[in-house]
């Protein structure tokens, strides 16, 4: 009886491990911003790290789809004790055909890179599509300015 209650429980568990790994999700390209960075304010440190504000004065962002002017935006993020910044941003953005759009975006800090992960809002009829993307990015810093690539991902 015991015999059989294991290899039961070993048929499960090499059944659950066995598991064909899962398609990964695809990524369709959407635009490449170019985001220009103003001053910044340095909270110090805090129950949830270094907190430093970094404000977004312009810029511009293109792709397939989405083309126009970042308006302004901050990014409230935030320095561990190892030195890795997890931003925390809130940006406005127009597009070239005068659509609104609000963007939030949080990360990690990968090296000199940031991965991102991007909620678009808008009430644009044009552009109610944005509202239920899931958007990934791959921030670079420069001296006063960041590129940052964007993706929506798709389901496989």
């Amino acid at each position: 009886m015991i015999g059989h209650k294991i290899l039961f429980a070993l048929s499960v568990v090499t059944g659950i491990f066995a598991q064909p790994q899962p398609k990964a999700p695809g990524l369709t390209y959407l635009y490449t911003s170019n985001v220009t960075l103003g001053g910044t304010i340095d909270y110090g440190d805090g129950p949830k790290g270094r907190r430093t504000l970094f404000s977004v004065v312009g810029g511009t962002f293109s792709g397939p789809k989405l083309k126009g002017t970042i308006i302004q935006g901050e990014d409230w993020g935030t320095t561990d004790t190892s030195g890795n910044f997890y931003p925390d941003v809130r940006s406005a953005v127009r597009t070239d055909d005068g659509a609104d759009l609000y963007l939030q975006t949080s990360g990690t800090q990968r090296g000199d890179v940031f991965h991102l992960a991007i909620k678009f809002e808008t009430g644009n009829a044009n552009y109610t599509w944005l509202n239920t993307v899931a958007g990934v990015g791959i921030l670079r810093p420069g001296n006063g300015y960041a590129i940052i690539e964007t993706w929506a991902m798709e389901s496989p």
